[in-house]
């Protein structure tokens, strides 16, 4: 079964993946596990819009490891197919680092702006000399 235009998954692969990425990430202390995450909803979207390329591996390594148990299915992509091994693991982990719970436990709050001031012990003349004067280096 192929992927939609929009890089969604099919239902059975979600599944598939969610199974993994369990295996991958387990529940521990306070963060919750990848199925419990909801690895294989609208984060899993998130991921595969911003990494399209992954689809193709993730629908090979599905096919090539339908019907074995998540370990035996990881043990047997690492081996054979690591184009598709690397792509369960970044649509597994992006996955799960896009739920805001998970975030918030880890205490990430994403890029903020930040405003950097100059010490007021340095001498702003000898910078503006600086830069007037351009740089100076030797081509290698």
């Amino acid at each position: 079964m192929l992927a939609t235009p929009d890089h969604h998954l099919p239902g059975e692969c979600r599944d598939w993946l969610r199974a993994l990425a369990d295996d991958l990430i387990p529940a521990a202390g306070p963060m919750p596990s990848a199925a419990a995450a909801g690895i294989d909803s609208e984060q899993l979207d998130v991921v595969l819009r911003a990494r399209p390329d992954l689809v193709p591996d993730l629908l090979r390594a599905w096919t090539a490891t339908t019907g074995l148990p998540a370990g035996a299915a990881l043990k047997h992509l690492r081996d054979l197919d690591d184009a598709g091994y690397q792509a369960v693991l970044l649509a597994a982990a992006g996955s799960y680092y896009t739920n805001r719970e998970v975030r918030e436990l880890l205490g990430y709050t994403g890029q903020q702006p930040r405003t950097v001031h100059i010490a007021e012990d340095i001498d702003e003349d000898l910078l503006h000399r600086v830069v007037e004067r351009g740089p100076i280096y030797r081509p290698a």
